[in-house]
């Protein structure tokens, strides 16, 4: 599929198994809560983009994000040791996302951000269907990693939703890669692939609701019966019709039902439990450390924790055969924007 619109402009919705070239948001119809034509302002700063990469294994967990809110843009990198349970952390904002560009192709795109002496590259990797993050804080930080989506062959979460009235978002996500490559901190070096590392992708752009809140769960780790497993689930976000909530299980992805999170609200480094509707995720999620990300600017803001831990409990495949995992890393989040 070339484009997200078809040939009148109109946003397709649903999930897709085949490739969406490109999210040409220039050519997509808008009509606003009142029936008229959405004007040049809106359509600019009213498009959001971000795209997340991660990395999970008993060495190392890792991530890395770029935001554009054209209003500003963002980004954030971390490193996170688990056996030191110790977390290093960067985060950069600049005003009208100065520095930044991102193309709008999920598959094969690009995107940097520069700040001073800091770089962050997002491209294809020097595979098909892979993903490179080329990350560098000088002196502080310094990754270049591959996610390599045919290691298992994973097939890839596409999904296009409304949001509010008058908007839509499309996402496209995949977990449970392996992921090879460097990462270098003040605290040591890692190869990731000889850390077994596993990782998790997401691309996500559109006309997000004014005012967004979502939960979110991933992880990327062996079962206890040797399955490679991927997680996404959320609530809040990406549910209008369709749902994003899905695991992988060798690269196969597995669709679910919706998602409650319980969790204290006063205490989000407290345990979460996170559960399905029809019964096919049951799991407990014990917080180890946290990114934090918080901004108040007028008419914009943002307070987000994006959680590291250890996810223990069963994912159940459509055949009735259940995937147990106990203690295995993954993340979660709280997060709500005013964008």
């Amino acid at each position: 599929m070339r484009s997200l619109c078809d040939e009148r402009g109109e946003v397709r919705f649903g999930r897709f198994d085949e490739v969406v070239e490109e999210i040409d948001y220039g050519r997509c119809r808008l009509i606003d809560e009142y029936d008229h034509p959405v004007g040049r302002w809106r359509r600019h700063f009213g498009f959001k983009q971000f795209e997340f990469v991660g990395g999970l294994s008993e060495y190392i967990v890792f991530g890395c994000a770029l935001v554009n809110i054209r209003y500003a843009g963002s980004a954030f990198v971390y490193a996170y040791w688990p056996e030191r349970q110790f977390l290093e952390e960067f985060s950069f904002v600049r005003p009208l996302a100065w520095g930044m560009q991102m193309d709008q192709r999920p598959e094969d795109g690009r995107a940097h951000f520069i700040s001073g002496g800091t770089t962050i590259r997002l491209e294809p990797g020097s595979r098909p269907h892979s993903r490179r993050l080329f990350a560098e804080v000088p002196a502080r930080l310094r990754i270049d990693a591959e996610w390599d989506e045919v290691d298992p062959p994973t097939a890839p979460l596409r999904l296009c939703t409304r949001a509010g009235a008058a908007g839509w978002v499309f996402a496209r996500k995949t977990a449970g890669q392996r992921v090879r490559g460097t990462l270098q901190t003040g605290s040591g070096e890692v190869d990731l692939e000889r850390a077994g590392t596993l990782g998790h992708r997401d691309w996500s752009a559109g006309y997000m609701r004014r005012e967004t809140h979502w939960l979110w769960g991933c992880l990327a780790a062996p079962a206890e019966s040797g399955e490679v497993v991927g997680l996404n689930i959320a609530c809040g976000v990406n549910e209008t019709s369709f749902t994003e909530n899905c695991f992988w299980a060798d690269g196969e992805r597995e669709n679910i039902g919706l998602v409650h999170f319980d969790f204290d609200r006063a205490n989000l480094m407290r345990p979460w439990q996170m559960s399905s509707a029809d019964g096919r995720c049951r799991l407990n999620f014990v917080p180890e450390a946290c990114h934090r990300e918080r901004m108040r600017l007028g008419f914009l803001g943002l307070n987000f924790y994006q959680i590291i831990g250890r996810y223990t409990g069963e994912l159940v495949r459509a055949c009735g055969r259940a995937l147990r995992l106990e203690r295995r890393l993954g993340y979660a989040e709280w997060q709500y924007a005013k964008w």
